[in-house]
């Protein structure tokens, strides 16, 4: 859902990008009351994941239209509404300038429809839920439907960017068909993210956001489990990425269908343009997708790292998972 350079007007992509500066801003102040000295680690695999996930585009049989990850919910229920909303920018920000996926110009609105509204407003729906039914089931069941309706609601606001750009005499089209194709979109999204929490849920509950299991004192030790994330992700980047599907994403697939998507250079040009890394000695298209795709990923990591090394509190208070003391890692 990444939307490109020349979709929206100068004022719609100035006024997002208003929105989604000052959206960037206020989640960046909230982490310093979030997870303390654990949030570099956490972000960092978090934004590494997300990352590598979304290189992997799934098909929506039987339709000629495929799907990504957007990870806005998924790093929500990780790591709370204001450090998730963080690791989308991250994520938009090193695709936007590295790869080019996704416009310069469009960046602020890529992150109020994927950050802003996917991860924060996504959490909004998830917490009652996870509230209602408390428990395991809480966790899978509110953060798969909140999945769902955000990748709904993301593509409802890019219609409404869409309309303040061009006019509204198309609008309840252009919202009838994305919301179509991304309500399939969506159940593979929210797939994919039920089978991360399920893992991590068997695996390690105690990083998920406000959810210690009774009995854990503390996170334990997050350095061998952000390692293991890390790894994680660059797996998917190596050995998924590389056969994503060829078909048009549904932003793409729609935009083709009503002809809003024009084609043109980009403002900006990327250094590995569409994750194709092109190297001495690599010429296959998979592998310099691969080489691409660990470039990024290790990219992201670090750019996540650092941002939350920089906003998020270190003191004895907060130093372990929901101001739960650390006792080593």
């Amino acid at each position: 859902m990444h939307i490109p350079d020349a979709v929206l007007s100068p004022a719609v992509a100035s006024a997002t990008g208003l929105v989604g500066t000052g959206g960037l801003v206020v989640c960046l102040w909230r982490l310093r009351t979030q997870l303390g000295e654990r949030t570099p680690v956490l972000m960092g695999t978090m934004s590494a994941f997300v990352f590598a996930a979304q290189m992997f585009n799934f098909p929506l049989f039987p339709l000629p239209i495929s799907g990504h990850l957007l990870g806005g919910v998924l790093s929500a229920v990780l790591l709370g509404p204001w450090a998730g909303a963080v690791v989308i920018a991250t994520v938009l920000i090193v695709q936007c300038l590295l790869v080019g996926d996704g416009g310069v110009t469009a960046l602020g609105a890529n992150f109020v429809n994927m950050g802003l509204v996917g991860a924060i407003g996504g959490y909004a729906i998830y917490a009652p839920i996870r509230r209602l039914m408390r428990g395991e089931a809480g966790v899978l069941i509110g953060g798969m439907l909140a999945t769902w309706f955000s990748v709904i609601l993301a593509s409802g606001t890019f219609a409404l960017e869409l309309a303040a750009s061009v006019g509204w005499s198309d609008f309840f089209n252009v919202l009838g068909w994305m919301a179509l194709v991304h309500a399939g979109i969506g159940l593979g999204e929210a797939l994919i993210t039920g089978t991360v929490l399920r893992f991590l849920l068997l695996a390690r509950p105690d990083i998920i956001y406000d959810s210690r299991p009774a009995g854990v004192s503390a996170i334990g030790r997050l350095g061998r489990t952000g390692l293991g994330g890390l790894g994680i992700a660059l797996a998917v980047a190596v050995f998924l990425a590389p056969f994503a599907s060829e078909y048009d994403d549904g932003l793409e697939w729609v935009g083709g269908k009503l002809g809003f998507l024009r084609e043109g250079e980009p403002v900006l040009a990327a250094p590995i343009p569409d994750y194709h890394l092109a190297l001495p000695g690599v010429r296959h298209v998979k592998a310099a997708t691969a080489v691409a795709g660990v470039v990024g990923t290790l990219a992201v990591f670090g750019v996540a790292w650092g941002l939350a090394g920089v906003f998020s509190r270190r003191s004895p208070m907060n130093s372990g998972v929901m101001g739960v003391p650390d006792s080593g890692s």
